[in-house]
């Protein structure tokens, strides 16, 4: 009877033991997630800062553009009134599939053809 007892006793004890430490392997896997966390929070606050940091940056001279290319391509948008500001069109511009396309595209070949 008692090896029977000591027989249970042992089985128990190493269950015990073994909860324990699967319990103590995955609370250290939740702070280690938790601290992860944590310091990607703010990691990824400022990585986001400097991508819109960096597209909202200007040249540190502003000027007119240099050169004809540029001088016709910047004639080429949508002006205030929501026109083309090389034609004038107040409807939008269309590639030959029908999706719409940016007045620079669309007049690329009249811009080339003037250079």
């Amino acid at each position: 009877m008692s090896g029977i007892v000591l027989r249970v006793a042992q089985v128990v004890g190493v269950l015990v033991l073994a909860g324990i430490a699967i319990s103590i392997v995955v609370g250290f896997v939740q702070s280690l997630l938790g601290l992860a966390l944590i310091v990607s929070i703010p990691l990824g606050a400022w990585w986001l800062y400097r991508q819109v940091k960096a597209r909202d940056a200007r040249p540190a001279v502003a000027g007119r553009p240099a050169g004809r290319r540029a001088e016709l391509e910047s004639r080429a948008v949508i002006d205030a009134a929501g026109r083309c500001g090389w034609c004038g069109s107040a409807s939008l511009h269309k590639d030959d599939f029908g999706f719409p396309v940016t007045p620079l595209a669309y007049h690329r070949a009249e811009i080339d053809a003037m250079l």
